[in-house]
């Protein structure tokens, strides 16, 4: 890749994509050309991918997301085939379309144009207060895979801060919180996706604070709950993240989250950007193609003790 593509949702520092590079030991463009062909050479080795043809784009990108680390990359790039069978409810059958009308009544979602100083993202969602019956918390995670997916082709930053304003939060979508989802949503977006999280950042101020941070704790790894940082007030976000990298509704110079969500809503309901997400879709695993005693090592730990894989 020469240079970061134009994008409508995006922008990029200068020369973010040099910086981003160096910092994960890309400074010889040969190094990371040859680290390109690597992976798409083991790629097409691998009897139990379905899908062995990927953009070299694509592959620079999971390449960056793992800190430069060939095996790693691997080793997420599999998980997410593997895991694409094994849980559906997630990773397949998305109507990008259609399917998000409820989720999308009770709250706003979007990636801030701008990134941070030190090259990372980050993703925002707030409540509106309102409740919709047909809403289901996976939707939300869905929809997190679907942006997860538009970033891994279109964005070249280090990482992800998340930010999540419960201050309208109703008592009707915490009943609908379920840590059994929470952990297998933000395992497959950080430990399959590759996508790193330096920061979770929750906004307080609504009755149900204690009950949500309870439950939203008991879905995340020990690391990532590390990485919690609650903010009882907005001038301590501040404190974290400047105000002209935040929307309008969290004291930013940046547009409403409303019309940014809309933004990021039409950018993954592109019929280009849908093609992308149907082939990740068909881009699984025929584990009868695979080598069992590999397929326990990497997954278990423990060649020939197990016959399959559980994701808990």
């Amino acid at each position: 890749m020469e240079e970061i593509k134009s994008n409508k949702i995006l922008k990029f520092n200068e020369n973010q994509m040099q910086h981003v590079r160096k910092a994960v030991g890309y400074e010889d463009l040969n190094k990371l050309k040859q680290d390109i062909q690597q992976l798409s050479d083991w790629i097409k080795q691998q009897s139990h991918f379905r899908i062995k043809d990927f953009d070299p784009e694509y592959l620079e990108r999971w390449l960056i997301y793992n800190k430069g680390s060939i095996e790693r990359t691997k080793q997420r790039f599999d998980r997410l085939c593997t895991c694409t069978n094994l849980m559906p409810e997630f990773l397949q059958n998305f109507d990008v379309k259609n399917e998000f009308k409820s989720l999308f009544v009770i709250q706003d979602t979007c990636v801030m144009p701008k990134p941070t100083t030190d090259n990372y993202r980050l993703i925002i969602t707030k409540a509106s207060g309102l409740d919709d019956n047909d809403f289901k918390f996976i939707d939300y995670y869905r929809y997190l895979i679907v942006l997860g997916h538009y970033m891994l082709c279109n964005d070249y930053c280090h990482g992800y801060e998340m930010i999540a304003d419960s201050r309208t939060i109703t008592m009707n979508i915490v009943k609908k919180f379920n840590p059994i989802i929470i952990h297998k949503a933000m395992t497959l977006l950080v430990e399959a996706m590759g996508q790193r999280m330096k920061k979770i950042h929750l906004i307080s101020g609504s009755k149900f604070f204690e009950a949500v941070l309870m439950l939203f704790k008991q879905g995340l790894s020990a690391k990532l709950r590390q990485r919690v940082i609650v903010h009882p007030n907005m001038e301590s976000l501040y404190e974290h993240v400047p105000k002209e990298l935040l929307p309008e509704e969290l004291g930013g110079t940046e547009k409403s989250m409303k019309e940014l969500a809309v933004q990021n809503f039409e950018a993954v309901s592109t019929e280009e950007h849908i093609g992308k997400l149907k082939l990740m879709e068909e881009a699984t695993t025929d584990e009868s193609c695979r080598l069992q005693c590999k397929f326990n090592e990497e997954y278990s730990g423990m060649p020939g003790s197990f016959k399959t894989l559980c994701v808990d």
